[in-house]
């Protein structure tokens, strides 16, 4: 039966949904990111590999591994909070030493010599949720990007032609994805 003869069933809208990064926030933890900032963001993909065996003239597949595809999102520049910094202050985090800082350690200043790293880089951003909403604001379900990292940060371009709000666009590398179905999905049924 088609979604639409019945009231109680109702497609998932694109625009409602709500980004949470918990620990991306500035290096003093002043600032941080904001739900209200998000603008966009692809939901996690999957693809399984297919393994080829050719018998007496015919071709058979057999599912293999299973790589989770990276999810991007895109999140407004802010002034305040400083998106710019948050992301700079994330990229320290997860071990990144600006050259400068390099030299303290090799001129004595005290610090250790660190790169980026799978542990630093996860702290840096905490699990990335996407939770789905439905037209009253309700939770229907939420994808998880376990053990999540950003891969790419892209700070926009500057432009004299245009008067566009500026977008920063991250990529997160993960190992998987959970989805768990939200309370707002059997309030829906139980109508």
């Amino acid at each position: 039966m088609p979604f639409w003869t019945s009231a109680l069933s109702e497609p998932r809208r694109s625009h409602r949904f709500l980004l949470y990064l918990p620990d991306l926030h500035s290096e003093d933890g002043s600032q941080s990111y904001q739900q209200y900032l998000a603008k966009k963001a692809a939901k996690p993909s999957y693809q399984v590999t297919a393994a080829e065996h050719k018998f007496l003239g015919n071709t058979y597949y057999y599912p293999g591994v299973v790589t989770w595809q990276p999810v991007a999102v895109s999140i407004v520049n802010a002034i305040n909070p400083d998106g710019n910094q948050i992301l700079m202050d994330a990229l320290t985090r997860s071990g990144y030493m600006p050259p400068p800082a390099q030299l303290d350690v090799f001129f004595g200043a005290g610090t250790s010599a660190s790169t980026v790293n799978k542990s630093a880089a996860l702290a840096a951003i905490g699990d990335v949720r996407i939770e789905e909403l439905n037209g009253q604001g309700g939770h229907i379900g939420t994808w998880e990007l376990k053990n999540s990292f950003i891969t790419d940060a892209k700070f926009g371009d500057l432009d004299y032609d245009q008067d566009a709000i500026l977008n920063i666009d991250v990529t997160f590398r993960y190992d998987w994805a959970e989805y768990k179905s939200g309370p707002a999905i059997s309030a829906a049924v139980d109508l």
